[in-house]
């Protein structure tokens, strides 16, 4: 496989940035495309508001009006089933008779930041009518530090599926060397979704998806996830955040930690300012989209494929999604 050189920016930015700067201290919902700026939400300030006032047991009063979602299992292995190692290689087959050859690798906006504890990196999809490099200017104007927009070297041909391999098909990793999440004591890596979005966003149905993907297991949640030794929360919400993205992800690495997530800090929020009609897309390939960041995969290289930078209508997984993550996550760490 041909290495990606750029994409290792995230670690040497990061790493730079913790080494020579000085750490810095701590510092209603509506649903259309016209909404007034007293409706806007502010990120930053929603998720501080959660740390301030969520509970042990990680409920919030904060959160969205749920509908059927608070009713919703954790996990749903009768219409979600794992993949099977027979299905992964019928995957695999099927890639390989379609391998791409030169295919340009998308763009990723991208934001770091230093913390006392870590370095977070916050990855935001463009909405129609925002460029990545109009996006950047926009993130860079409200105050996110060091935005950059990430244009990695094409990579061709298909992956020999080590589990450091980066790529896979059209389908990449979060970065390059790959993140993961740590198995913990548990067979695999177990990440429960933490929901407190409204009822137009169907993390509910998302999560069973990605639960399907072999060696690492994704569980729903409604507004609570109590303490399980080994496992993780990845908070998600919903609100009206003005022009510029349809979703961000954001993932954190502990000092000392590189290519592992951290137990804290992982968070999705899915804008409330774009509805389907406005972006040409769906909510459900949104939402797919940005739980596939929170698990450890980038952009993928073909334009209709669920993990496209640009939203679109593509809501399945695809072939080469769950085979690359499945690989990431075969080995323990």
């Amino acid at each position: 496989m041909q290495v990606n050189h750029r994409s290792r920016w995230l670690f040497a930015t990061a790493t730079a940035i913790a080494l020579t700067v000085a750490i810095l201290p701590g510092a209603a919902h509506a649903s259309t495309t016209h909404a007034s700026a007293a409706t806007f939400v502010d990120p930053d300030e929603q998720y501080a508001a959660f740390l301030a006032e969520k509970k042990a047991d990680g409920s919030w009063a904060g959160s969205a009006d749920p509908g059927a979602k608070a009713k919703a299992p954790a996990t749903d292995l009768a219409a979600y089933p794992k993949l099977t190692d027979q299905q992964l290689a019928a995957m695999r087959a099927s890639a390989t008779a379609a391998a791409p050859v030169g295919a340009a690798e998308p763009v990723t906006v991208q934001s770091v930041q230093v913390t006392p504890t870590g370095i977070s990196v916050t990855t935001y999809d463009p909405a129609p009518g925002f460029t990545p490099e109009k996006l950047a200017d926009k993130l860079r104007a409200q105050g996110k530090t060091s935005v950059r927009v990430v244009r990695p070297e094409p990579t061709d041909g298909i992956s020999a599926m080590a589990a450091s391999d980066c790529a896979y098909g059209s389908a990449r990793s979060w970065s390059c060397p790959v993140s993961y999440w740590r198995n913990q004591g548990w067979e695999d890596p177990y990440v429960r979704f933490n929901d407190h979005s409204g009822s137009s966003w169907p993390v509910s149905s998302v999560v069973p998806k990605w639960n399907t993907v072999k060696n690492i297991d994704s569980e729903y949640r409604w507004n609570s996830c109590p303490t399980v030794s080994g496992s993780r929360c990845v908070d998600v919400f919903s609100g009206n955040y003005g022009a510029g993205w349809t979703g961000l992800t954001t993932l954190f690495y502990a000092s000392g930690s590189p290519g592992a997530f951290s137990n804290t800090g992982a968070k999705v929020q899915l804008n409330d300012y774009y509805d389907s009609a406005a972006i040409g897309g769906t909510r459900n390939n949104t939402t797919t989209h940005e739980l596939g960041h929170a698990l450890g995969l980038g952009h993928n290289t073909y334009s209709n494929d669920v993990m496209y930078y640009a939203v679109n209508k593509r809501e399945d997984l695809g072939g080469e999604n769950p085979v690359l993550l499945a690989s990431i996550y075969s080995v323990t760490r």
